[in-house]
């Protein structure tokens, strides 16, 4: 089951880990090239899992699918960046 408040809280600390190394000017070029990168990415991935469980399930399936690509996509960020800081 996808745990929609644990997926807000990561993104929240994504997003907020890396508005503070902008602001301080910390964050490296590798990183803010990464920012965008990784979400075309996951989007791409999500894109792909949706369709194929489209065809081999349902709509249902596709949003769960869907929904799990950007979780573990966030997820994996919120762990990189914890061990960096």
């Amino acid at each position: 089951m996808f745990d929609f408040w644990q997926f807000g809280l990561d993104v929240h600390q994504v997003m907020t880990t890396r508005i503070f190394s902008m602001m301080t000017g910390e964050m490296s070029a590798h990183e803010a090239r990464r920012m965008f990168t990784e979400k075309q990415t996951a989007y791409s991935d999500a894109q792909l899992s949706g369709a194929r469980a489209l065809m081999t399930g349902g709509p249902m399936e596709a949003g769960i699918e869907m929904m799990d690509v950007y979780r573990r996509a966030v997820r994996a960020n919120c762990r990189r960046l914890a061990k960096a800081n």
